[in-house]
């Protein structure tokens, strides 16, 4: 009886808890989605937006459509991400509480197949990562490398464009794997931006310091005889910065799957001690048995 209510209490608890991190999770995605007006974000992309106005002024090259460019127009997709993750964390987090504190062995069992499934995901994905990280990797940069196809240069300015060379300056990176990977570009016309004469081998924003002219000397930064470009790609550089520390990882991984463990065990505990029928039909009381699970765990613990 007093595990049975110590699993509900544990249940209860950190579901609420999740509830309110989908919020969390839904106000980002809003966010993501007027992202311009954020006063940081903004700060960036205005620091973004002026080095490249003066870029391209100093190679003799249009401008047109850099003013009119916003971030928000790339973070569409992780707004709805967001959005749609903290409806389904909401949804799940609602189905773990009506469970617990209605002894709804329907829901409970729902939920604690739905924790199953997760856990044995990240599970594969953990292993995946750390066993044969090519796997993931590979599926990621096959998506970045079809966007980096698209790719035009300066005086080119579309949505994806933009997007490469704001990420690449605010990474200090340059490509997916590297500068050479925009030997896959449909087009060549970054290699001549504006007034530039001669063949680039790497984009201009790839240069560590910004070419004051369009002359050969000053852009000597962008072809391999004399490189001074971010030699790091993109790729390694976001997942030097999400995956980068092991030690931290693997912590944060562990505490994860203890913690997912638990949720199960108590679940569990819960579904074979809950031998009445589903009472979400009826009144929930919801108070008086919340109130009895902390008075029945200050007892256990006493």
């Amino acid at each position: 009886m007093r595990l049975t209510c110590l699993g509900r209490t544990f249940v209860t608890f950190f579901n609420i808890i999740f509830m309110f991190y989908s919020f969390s999770l839904i106000a980002v995605g809003v966010i993501a989605k007027i992202a311009s007006d954020i006063g940081i974000i903004k700060g960036i992309e205005d620091q973004v937006k002026e080095f490249l106005n003066s870029t391209t002024v100093n190679i003799g090259t249009s401008n047109n459509g850099i003013n009119d460019w916003s971030i928000t127009e790339h973070l569409n997709g992780i707004a709805l991400i967001f959005i749609i993750s903290g409806c389904v964390l909401f949804c799940l987090s609602f189905c773990g509480c009506c469970g617990a504190l209605c002894n709804s062995k329907t829901s409970m069992t729902i939920y604690a197949m739905i924790i199953i499934v997760m856990f044995v995901g990240e599970i594969i994905v953990v292993i995946l990562l750390y066993a044969a990280p090519d796997t993931i990797q590979g599926a990621i940069k096959d998506v970045l490398f079809e966007s980096l196809k698209n790719y035009e240069g300066l005086g080119n300015f579309d949505a994806t464009t933009l997007g490469w060379m704001f990420f690449m300056k605010e990474m200090n990176c340059c490509g997916v794997n590297g500068y050479w990977d925009f030997s896959i570009t449909h087009t060549d016309n970054w290699r001549k931006p504006g007034l530039v004469s001669t063949d680039l081998d790497a984009p201009i924003v790839c240069c560590v310091t910004e070419p004051p002219s369009p002359s050969d000397a000053d852009t000597s930064c962008a072809r391999e005889e004399t490189l001074d470009i971010h030699t790091q790609g993109c790729f390694n550089a976001v997942w030097d910065v999400l995956m980068g520390n092991s030690m931290y990882t693997g912590i944060v991984f562990s505490v994860a799957f203890v913690f997912q463990l638990l949720l199960i065990i108590f679940s569990c505990i819960l579904i074979a001690g809950n031998k009445e029928k589903s009472k979400l039909a009826g009144a929930c009381r919801w108070i008086r048995i919340l109130l009895n699970c902390f008075v029945c765990l200050a007892q256990h613990l006493e």
